[in-house]
């Protein structure tokens, strides 16, 4: 998937904004950092408690996506034509601050650096 310079712009300004303001709901933890990763199953909640950040599924689907919604409303999803078959998803940040979201096996399936 081919994503334009405005389009790459916007999601990088979105993850900075999402990710000064953000916690680990499920930890002490109250960033994330270069190298750490957030895998299915643990969700980022804003210091507001407004937006979250996670894996999720579509009705009955087993298809997960990963994505950032406002209280039930999604509004960004970042592999929406590339879902993930299974909860095994990771969102990884490198040492580069470049996000890459992976599957079981470890392939590139969207990256903010696209």
């Amino acid at each position: 998937m081919r994503v334009n310079g405005r389009v790459q712009i916007a999601y990088s300004i979105l993850f900075s904004i999402f990710f000064h303001s953000m916690r680990i709901a499920t930890t002490t933890q109250d960033t994330i950092t270069h190298g750490q990763s957030i895998k299915d199953g643990v969700t980022l909640v804003s210091a507001d408690q407004r937006f979250e950040l996670g894996f999720f599924s579509l009705g009955t689907s087993r298809s997960r996506y990963l994505g950032i919604w406002y209280k039930k409303d999604t509004v960004w999803v970042a592999n929406r034509d590339n879902p993930i078959s299974d909860p095994t998803g990771v969102l990884h940040i490198n040492a580069g601050g470049i996000l890459a979201l992976l599957n079981s096996t470890k392939d590139i399936v969207w990256s903010s650096n696209a």
